[in-house]
C-alpha cells in the first residue's frame, strides 16, 4: 500500500480516509490497517475465497471505479503479494519487523553516456537472512529537477546530485547519486587552502567537476565580511585603510576585529531573538526588553553555547528576574515546547510525528510524546491575563507530578531522549535538566551539528543541511564530512561561537567570489562561489541610516538605535516589515520573509522618508558639499559608503557630466540623485 501511494496523504492515509475507507499515513499504525482491510464492514474488502476478486485488488488494478485510479497491475508483484496474503488467510502480522534497511550503491558518480542507475534495497530482520524488498519500496528523490525515480532506479533529468530515500515498512535509507557534467577539458585548479573547510568543500567539487569562482577582492570582502559579522556597512574611512594595508594577513586581521566590535552582540543577538520568540505578545513589553538584554549580555560575553542552553532550557522564576523563563512564558503546552526545542536545538522537526509517525523520518508518534514529557512539569503563576491587563512578570516553576499521555493508546509516556535511551531520573530532579544534559553532552549526535549548521546558514544564506532545522534522512547535507568536522571542531573549542565564526570567515570557501565561473553557473548547493542575497529587513534599513548619515528614529529607543538592536518582534515599522522582518512567533527561520515584492520598490523608489534621507540638510551629501570638498571626492566618498568601492573611471565620467552640465547650483541635487541610485543598486541591496 505504502509502494503505491494508497495510504498517501492525498489518499487513504488522510486522518479521515477517501470514501470510507481509512489507512494509517505510510503505515504508521499496522492494528488500524489490518482492522480496516480485514474487519471493517465485515471483511468486505477482501475476499478469502477467491482472493483475486478482493474489492481490495478490483480497485487498485482498475477493475473496479476508483477515484484514485489503477495504481498497480493485476499481473504484477504488489498485486501478488495481496492476493498470496489473503490466500493464506488475510492474518495480521505476527512476524518481527525489519531492524534496517540498506539500499545499494550508497554512493555512487556517473559519467555519461550513463543516465540510470538501478537500486537496491534489502531489510535485515532480528531473525533470519536479508532479503531483497526492492520492489516493495516506495522511492523518493531529494530534487526532481536533477534526477527523477522508477520502481527501482534513479534516472537523470540534467547534471547534480540527488539523494534516493528509500523506504519500506517505516524504516528509511538514502543513496546519494551524482551525475557528473562531462566538462570536456576540465582541469582543477588546484586552489590554495586555508583550513580544513575548504579541504572538503573543494574535495567535492574536484568530484563534480565544478570549478570554484576566484578569490573575492579586498573591496568585497571588506564589506561582506562586515555585513555578516556585524551587520554594518563599513564606514570610508575603513575601507580606505583596508585597501591600503597591504600585509597578507590582513583579512583575518579584520575577522578578529570584528568578531571583537560591540555591534557583533547586536547582530547575532538578533538572530536568537528571531528564534526564541521575544516579543511583547508573549512575554510582555518589560519582558520582551529584559529577555532582550540578556541574550544580548550572553552573546557580548561570549557564553559558550552548550551553556547558554542550559540556562534557557532550565530556566525558572520570574521572568525580569531571571529573563530565560520567557522561553516558556511563550510556550504553555509540552508539546509545542517539545517541537521548538527539537527544532531549535536539535534541528529536528517532529511536528508531522505529533498526529502519525513521521513520513520522512524515523520519529514516530511515541517519540514526539517521549520528548513531550520532558517538558510536562511545568507550572505557572500570574498568567496570561496578568500578561494582557497589567504585564506583570510571570513566575515559572516546576511540579513534582504530571505526565504526557499518547493520544492513541493512553499510555503514559515515559521521558525518552530522541532516537536515544529512557533515562532513569530520580525523584523530584528536574526532568528538563536531565534533558538538557543529554543535549549538551559532546557525543550528542544533533546539537554541535544543529548549532554549527546555522552558524554556516548564517554566513552564506544557505545551510550545509538546509533548511537548517530540518534534518533528516531525506534530506542529507550537502558536504556530510564537512558537517561532522565541523561540530567536532565546535565541540573541542568549548562550544565557542566565536571561534567558529572566524574558521568559516577565514576559509577560502567563504572569501570565493560570487561571480559564477562556466562550471559552477548553475551550484546553488556546494558552496563554489559566495551566494548572492538581498540584506535583511533590519540590515537594510541599517545600511540606508549608515550610507545617508541620517539615523532611523524609533519610538521608545535611544538616539541612533540600530534596527538590528530593536529587543521586540512585535516593533512596528512599516519599512521592516515590508522586507520580511519576523514577527517572532515561531522557530523557523522561514518567517524571515526574502520575496521580493512591490511594497519592497515602492519604499525604495518612492518612499518618503528614503527620499527625506538621501536629501536631509544633515545628512551625508549635504554635509559633503558645505565642507567645500572637490565634486570627485565627494563623489568617491558616496560610493565608499554604499558600495565599499571606488567609482570606476566609467562611474566618474558619467557623474562628471551630469555634474558640469547641472553647473554649481545644481551640483547638490546631482550628487543627492547620484547617492539615490546608488541606495537602489544591486550591489547595496545585496550582499555578495
Amino acid at each position: 500500500m505504502t509502494k503505491a501511494g494508497c495510504n498517501a496523504g492525498a489518499c487513504h492515509g488522510t486522518p479521515t480516509g477517501k470514501n470510507g475507507f481509512r489507512l494509517s499515513l505510510r503505515g504508521y499504525d499496522p492494528s488500524l490497517d489490518y482492522k480496516s482491510l480485514a474487519r471493517e464492514h465485515e471483511g468486505r474488502r477482501i475476499d478469502r475465497l477467491s482472493p483475486a476478486a478482493s474489492l481490495v485488488l478490483a480497485k487498485a488494478t482498475g477493475m473496479a471505479t476508483h477515484e484514485g485510479g489503477k495504481r498497480f497491475d493485476a499481473d504484477g508483484e504488489l498485486a501478488r503479494v495481496i492476493r498470496e496474503w489473503v490466500s493464506q488467510g488475510a492474518r495480521d502480522d505476527t512476524a518481527a519487523p525489519p531492524i534496517r534497511v540498506e539500499v545499494t550503491p550508497a554512493h555512487v558518480i556517473l559519467d555519461e553516456p550513463v543516465t540510470e542507475q538501478a537500486l537496491r534495497v534489502t531489510a535485515y530482520f532480528p531473525n533470519g537472512p536479508p532479503v531483497d524488498v526492492t520492489a516493495l519500496t516506495r522511492f523518493s528523490v531529494s530534487d526532481e529537477t536533477i534526477a527523477g525515480v522508477t520502481d527501482s532506479a534513479i534516472r537523470k533529468r540534467k547534471h547534480g546530485e540527488a539523494a534516493v530515500a528509500a523506504e519500506y515498512m517505516g524504516l528509511m535509507a538514502t543513496a546519494v547519486i551524482a551525475f557528473r557534467d562531462p566538462a570536456p577539458g576540465f582541469r582543477w585548479p588546484n586552489p590554495p587552502e586555508s583550513n580544513f573547510i575548504d579541504t572538503h568543500v573543494f574535495a567535492k567539487l574536484k568530484e563534480l567537476r565544478v570549478e570554484p569562482s576566484g578569490l573575492c577582492t579586498d573591496e568585497e570582502f571588506v564589506r561582506r565580511a562586515h555585513l555578516d559579522a556585524i551587520g554594518r556597512l563599513p564606514t570610508p574611512d575603513r575601507v580606505r585603510a583596508f585597501l591600503a594595508d597591504h600585509s597578507p594577513d590582513k583579512r583575518d586581521r579584520l575577522v578578529t576585529e570584528l568578531l571583537a566590535r560591540d555591534e557583533f552582540a547586536d547582530w547575532w543577538a538578533q538572530k536568537w531573538a528571531d528564534r526564541l520568540g521575544v516579543n511583547q505578545r508573549f512575554v510582555g513589553k518589560i519582558g520582551a526588553v529584559k529577555y532582550h538584554q540578556w541574550i544580548h549580555e550572553q552573546v557580548a560575553a561570549n557564553v559558550p553555547e552548550d551553556e547558554f542552553v542550559r540556562r534557557i532550557l532550565t530556566a525558572t522564576g520570574g521572568n525580569y528576574s531571571n529573563p530565560p523563563v520567557g522561553f516558556y512564558r511563550r510556550l504553555r503546552d509540552p508539546r509545542l515546547r517539545a517541537e521548538e526545542v527539537s527544532q531549535l536545538f536539535l534541528g529536528v522537526r517532529i511536528g508531522c510525528a505529533k498526529c502519525h509517525n513521521h513520513p520522512g523520518e524515523r520519529w514516530t508518534q511515541d517519540d514526539y510524546y517521549s520528548l513531550a514529557a520532558f517538558f510536562e512539569r511545568i507550572e505557572y503563576r500570574n498568567g496570561p491575563f496578568f500578561l494582557q491587563i497589567y504585564d506583570k512578570e510571570e513566575t515559572v516553576y516546576v511540579t513534582r507530578t504530571g505526565e504526557v499521555s499518547h493520544p492513541r493508546t493512553d499510555q503514559v509516556m515515559a521521558p525518552k531522549f530522541l532516537g536515544g535511551a529512557v533515562p532513569t531520573i530520580p525523584p523530584g530532579k528536574d526532568r528538563r535538566a536531565a534533558f538538557a544534559e543529554w543535549l549538551t553532552a559532546p557525543d550528542n549526535p544533533f546539537f554541535a551539528r544543529a548549532a554549527v549548521n546555522r552558524i554556516w546558514y548564517h554566513l552564506f544564506g544557505r545551510g550545509i543541511v538546509d533548511p537548517v532545522d530540518d534534518v533528516r534522512v531525506t534530506n542529507p547535507p550537502s558536504h556530510p564530512a564537512l558537517l561532522d568536522a565541523l561540530a567536532a571542531e565546535f565541540v573541542r573549542g568549548g562550544y565557542d561561537r566565536k571561534h567558529l565564526i572566524r574558521l568559516v570567515m577565514t576559509s577560502r570557501t567563504y572569501q570565493l567570489s560570487s561571480a559564477p565561473t562556466p562550471t559552477n553557473v548553475d551550484d546553488d548547493r556546494y558552496f563554489s562561489r559566495y551566494p548572492v542575497r538581498r540584506l535583511g529587513a533590519e540590515q537594510l534599513l541599517d545600511a540606508i541610516a549608515d550610507a545617508t548619515g541620517v539615523p532611523e528614529k524609533y519610538p521608545g529607543q535611544p538616539a541612533g538605535a540600530a534596527a538590528s538592536s530593536l529587543p521586540d518582534g512585535e516593533y512596528k515599522h512599516p519599512f521592516l516589515e515590508a522586507f520580511g522582518r519576523p514577527a517572532r512567533a515561531m522557530a523557523c527561520e522561514c518567517e524571515r520573509g526574502g520575496d521580493t515584492t512591490l511594497g519592497q520598490a515602492l519604499h525604495l523608489v518612492g518612499g518618503r522618508a528614503f527620499d527625506a534621507k538621501v536629501r536631509a540638510a544633515t545628512g551625508r551629501v549635504a554635509t559633503l558639499v558645505k565642507s567645500g570638498k572637490p565634486d570627485v571626492d565627494i563623489l568617491e566618498e558616496l560610493f565608499l559608503a554604499t558600495l565599499s568601492r571606488p567609482p570606476s573611471v566609467a562611474e566618474r565620467e558619467v557623474v562628471g557630466k551630469r555634474l558640469a552640465s547641472a553647473g554649481a547650483k545644481g551640483g547638490q541635487s546631482v550628487l543627492e540623485d547620484v547617492l539615490y541610485a546608488l541606495l537602489n543598486h544591486d550591489e547595496f541591496l545585496f550582499q555578495h
